[in-house]
This record gives C-alpha cells, structure tokens and sequence, in this order.
C-alpha cells in the first residue's frame, strides 16, 4: 500500500530559515516555535529568479519575515520558470538543505491575484504554529493577542470571499464543504487531481490559489488524505 503524503502546514520564511535542521526521519526543519515542519505552504513576492540551461531554475521567496530559495532540477524546473517576478506567489513544497542553506523542493506554485490572502494565510499560521507548539493563546502575549484579533476582524470578509461561492440550489455552502462534497463525489479509488479540483471551481469564478489553500486545510483537518502528490481521496 502506498505510504499517504504528509500533510503540508501553513509557515512564514523565517520559521524555517531561523529553524534547526534534521534529517532523522527525514529531513525537516524545527521551527523557533517547536513545530516540524517537512512539507510547508508559503506566500510570499519573488523578488528574484534564476533559470539555468534548462536542468536547474531557482525564485527566491520574500514575505516580510525572511527569504527563501525554491529550487528545481530537470524537468520539474519549469515549474519555477514559469513563475512571474514581482508578484505575490503561493509555493508548496519539501524542505531541502544543502550546504548549510535551508530551502524549499516546490511541488505547486501559484500567482495570488488577491492580496488578502496573505492576511488569512498569516492567521491560519498563527493558529496552525499555537496549535502544533501545544501553546493555548491564552499564554499568548496581550499585544499579540490584539494583534491577532485584528487579524482575524480584517480576515472575516477576505475567507467569506475565499469560501463561499453562488450556487443557487445551495447558498449557504462554503467553498471548503462545496470543494469536500466535489471529492467525496468524484475522487473513485483512484483519487482525484489538484488539477480537476481548480478547474471545477475556477470556471465557478473562485481564486486559484484560494481554492489550493482550501484544499491544503481540508488535508490539514483530517478531511481528505493524498494519495500521492496533487491526488486526493475523502477519508
């Protein structure tokens, strides 16, 4: 039976570049906060790209807190050739070290057109980092508590957008049930593709990468499990 993919948690740069590296059981990062860290999901501008003879290709990660290399070799590379400069970008991906350089092996890359999905991704890491640390936000410093509730205040109208979508026959449905009833419905034994997943959704209006990071939350909850890299089944 094939071994299930690890889920990926949500992350800033500077909670992997600032962690300490490990490869027992596998390579990972431990963060400042505690938490391993193997497969992560990033958001950040790429202020730099670089594209080698067409065997190697790199974007470097900005996203306030710190930077980070994404690298790929052969033909996985043009996944990062094509992947715009000076735009706000969404990465998947394994944590790699070499050379004492900490750095992402990118499974998905995406644009994020709508800047807001950096507030929630922000608010989803700060959860996700209290929630795996075992820390209770009640232990949480009172002006990072006000912080975080502001986060959440200006988050609340950005998920409804990222969530929800018209669908006459059912309203009141988020776009996270919509994405688990489309899986539960369609995946069959063999799972069902990232891929098909966003091309049901975007040709309903949503966001690309809005709805990568629904699905990413779905694995994350425990909702669906991947079968392989970009393939899912319900649970």
């Amino acid at each position: 039976m094939m071994a299930e993919r690890m889920t990926a948690v949500r992350a800033c740069v500077n909670d992997i570049v600032n962690g300490r590296f490990d490869e027992t059981n596998g390579p990972h990062v431990v963060s400042p906060h505690g938490v391993e860290l193997r497969r992560v999901v990033v958001l950040g501008f790429v202020v730099n790209k670089y594209v080698g003879d067409g065997n190697f290709a790199s974007i470097t990660i900005d996203d306030g807190t710190e930077t980070i290399r994404a690298k790929a070799w052969g033909t996985e590379a043009a996944l990062l050739e094509n992947t715009p400069e000076d735009k706000l970008i969404l990465v998947v991906g394994k944590i790699r070290e070499y050379e004492d350089e900490i750095y992402i092996v990118p499974e998905i890359t995406q644009e994020v057109k709508d800047s807001n999905t950096m507030t929630v991704h922000l608010l989803e890491r700060y959860r996700a980092m209290l929630t795996k640390a075992g820390i209770s936000t009640l232990e949480t410093p009172p002006e990072e508590q006000s912080q975080l509730q502001s986060k959440s205040d200006e988050a609340i109208s950005t998920e409804s957008t990222l969530e929800s979508y018209t669908d006459e026959d059912d309203t009141a449905a988020t776009l996270s049930e919509k994405i688990l009833q489309f899986i539960q419905n369609s995946a069959g034994k063999k799972g069902i593709k990232m891929r098909e997943i966003c091309e049901r959704f975007v040709s309903q209006g949503e966001d690309k990468a809005g709805i990568q990071l629904q699905v990413l939350d779905l694995l994350e909850e425990n909702k669906i499990r991947e079968k392989e890299v970009g393939v899912y089944l319900p649970m």
